[in-house]
């Protein structure tokens, strides 16, 4: 295997993708999965109860070929929903710190 391709199912690999089921897999649950394990990985603290069950029941639902049909596309917009809100979160955050910096 050549070293870019090593380095792009290694990318895959951290984002929560199969790298064996990737081509098979709808676009939006790709885009979903990278969300969720993004989330899971580098915000949890922004999470609530609810809202982690429902990121690791996604990624769990789509690590496993078969129960792939579950995890249908209105899951996967609430899972997307739940990551460009948590963004706005962290935005706001970052924007309130930022503004008290340069008020000094």
């Amino acid at each position: 295997m050549r070293n870019d391709e090593q380095v792009a199912n290694d990318w895959l690999k951290q984002n929560g993708i199969a790298i064996k089921h990737m081509d098979k897999m709808d676009l939006c649950l790709q885009q979903a999965q990278i969300v969720a394990t993004n989330l899971l990985k580098h915000h949890a603290e922004w999470l609530n109860s609810d809202e982690r069950d429902l990121l690791t029941t996604y990624t769990k639902t789509v690590q496993i070929r078969a129960r792939q049909n579950k995890a249908c596309r209105a899951m996967a917009y609430k899972v997307l929903n739940l990551g460009k809100r948590t963004n706005r979160k962290l935005f706001r955050q970052y924007k309130a710190t930022n503004a008290n910096k340069s008020l000094r």
